[in-house]
């Protein structure tokens, strides 16, 4: 009789594989790695992660990974950071503000990727600072905004063009009035006069790199307006004199300087800009122009400003000198601000509606009206743009009839409008600039 053998009994000794939770790149052994604190601002954090042992196999790559939703791995936003073992930093960029990410240091070897604690964290809402003037009815006086509070820079005429903040520092770029215009700069509300000689000045932009403080503006020299820059208070002229010229903004990208202005030819002003003083034409000469705004992204130098087309002001952008009409001849427009993020370029400006002007910011050319930037018959105007993650904000300022006919300070966040101040015994309140930290 064939004999039957029971199948429990058959799988009982029939050897079976165990299962095994295998590698990136085949069995092995990991590395080990452990994630670093996190310190966080707003859109950007800085981590990093330290490699203990490389699982007998060369570590090829190291770094952080970072999400919205837990265990981030490298299939997602992540650095890379060097190889081999021991600890290395790691900088984390293109955060949301006010949104919690999950951070997780890794380390990748022919064996697989090894990934180190979680760490949570959530970047923090930033702080938005417009720099400007209230006016009532006497003289202006220089102002600054943090976060919609006002603090007034000066006792008398005084007016603040811009604003910049490195770490916890504060610096604004304008004027105070004595017997004439005199530069200053405001760091953290104490004024410094960086013009010395009799006539007036003024500084138009403030730029800080690393412990050297920059500025740019004017100063009048024999009845003439001399462009000039500042490094820590040192005056170098950009022009000899023999024109009016004014500086109008200035960008410090490495050891390069970047100026942006104007200098009359004796008819015109002429769209201008410096670059370690050596001096390129933005515009021939024909009409008034003038470069408002410098920016710097790569090998790449953007300028905002205008020039004038027949009978119209027409708003440019030059990349590398290379100029781009924003609006068409048949109204005057002007652009006051350039900023790049990205691949994104963001102007923000003014044109003539036929109405009044209206407050308009242009992104990759394309225009778009900014909402209470201008009521039917009104005037509004965009003077500075600044980008930080995902946000877009504006500075400016419209005529509002509410409780009287005065200029209000405007901030636009994503094109939502919202006011800075308002004062119904106040001539006009300005925002010239803003800066987002």
């Amino acid at each position: 009789m064939k004999r039957i053998i029971p199948i429990i009994w058959l799988l009982s000794v029939i050897a079976i594989p165990a299962c095994k939770k295998s590698n990136t790149s085949g069995d092995g052994t990991l590395a080990t790695v452990i994630t670093l604190p996190v310190s966080v601002t707003a859109t950007t954090a800085s981590s990093g992660g330290n490699v203990s042992a490389d699982g007998g196999a060369t570590v090829t790559e190291r770094g952080v990974c970072w999400g919205t939703v837990i265990n981030p791995t490298i299939s997602g936003s992540h650095s890379s950071d060097g190889s081999g073992t021991g600890t290395f930093a790691s900088a984390i960029t293109g955060l949301i503000p006010n949104t919690t990410y999950y951070v997780r240091a890794y380390a990748t070897n022919s064996n697989g990727t090894a990934y180190g604690n979680q760490v949570t964290t959530t970047t923090v809402v930033p702080d938005v600072y417009v720099a400007g003037y209230k006016n009532d009815f006497s003289y202006p006086v220089a102002a600054i905004w943090k976060n919609e509070t006002l603090t007034m820079l000066s006792s008398g005429p005084s007016n603040a063009n811009s604003v910049f903040v490195s770490g916890s520092d504060v610096y604004v770029a304008g004027y105070e009035k004595s017997s004439w215009n005199v530069a200053t700069i405001w760091k953290n509300g104490v004024a410094t006069a960086l013009s010395t000689t009799p006539g007036d000045a003024d500084a138009a932009s403030v730029y800080v790199s690393g412990a050297d403080v920059y500025a740019a503006g004017y100063e009048n020299s024999g009845g003439k307006k001399v462009a000039k820059s500042w490094k820590n208070g040192v005056p170098t002229a950009l022009t000899n004199g023999s024109f009016d010229a004014y500086a109008k903004s200035i960008y410090v990208a490495g050891a390069d300087i970047y100026v942006a202005g104007y200098e009359t030819n004796g008819t015109y002003n002429v769209a201008k800009i410096w670059k370690n003083g050596v001096v390129t034409a933005l515009s021939n000469g024909s009409g008034d122009a003038c470069a408002t705004s410098v920016f710097v992204s790569g090998t790449d130098v953007y300028v905002a400003g205008y020039v004038r087309n027949g009978p119209k002001y027409i708003a440019t952008v030059w990349k590398n000198a290379i100029p781009t009409s924003l609006t068409a001849n048949t109204s005057d427009a002007y652009a006051n601000s350039v900023f790049v993020s990205g691949t994104d370029v963001y102007v923000a400006g003014y044109e003539d509606n036929g109405f009044g002007t209206a407050a308009k910011l242009w992104k990759n050319g394309v225009a778009s009206v900014l909402p209470n930037g201008a009521n039917a018959g009104y005037p509004g105007y965009a003077t500075g743009v600044f980008v930080t993650g995902a946000d877009v904000y504006v500075s400016g300022f419209a005529l509002c009839l509410c409780g009287g006919t005065n200029y209000t300070a405007r901030i636009w966040k994503n094109a939502v409008p919202g006011y800075l101040s308002f004062s119904s015994n106040a001539k006009e309140i300005i925002a010239n600039a803003v800066f987002v930290k």
